[in-house]
C-alpha cells in the first residue's frame, strides 16, 4: 500500500478533501505544516509554472537564445 501526502492550498481545499476521505471510510493523518514548509510548496509551484511557460515559449518559437559570449563581465 502507499502513502499519499497532499498539500492543499486552502481551508475550502482541506476541508473537500477531509470529506472525500471520510465518505471512503479511509484513515488519514493531519499535521500542522511550519511555514518554510509552505513556502518551499507555492516556491515549487512558481518554478513549475514558468518552466511551462518557457516550454511553450520554445514550442512556438517565441523564445530568445542568449549565449554566454553575449554576455561581458563587470
Amino acid at each position: 500500500m502507499n502513502k499519499l501526502t497532499v498539500y492543499p492550498a486552502n481551508m475550502d481545499q482541506e476541508t473537500a478533501i477531509r470529506m472525500f476521505l471520510d465518505a471512503l471510510h479511509v484513515s488519514y493523518k493531519a499535521n500542522e505544516i511550519d511555514a518554510d514548509e509552505t513556502n518551499h510548496h507555492s516556491a515549487s509551484a512558481i518554478i513549475s509554472a514558468h518552466l511551462d511557460k518557457t516550454e511553450e515559449q520554445e514550442i512556438n518559437k517565441e523564445g530568445m537564445k542568449l549565449y554566454l559570449d553575449d554576455i561581458e563581465d563587470n
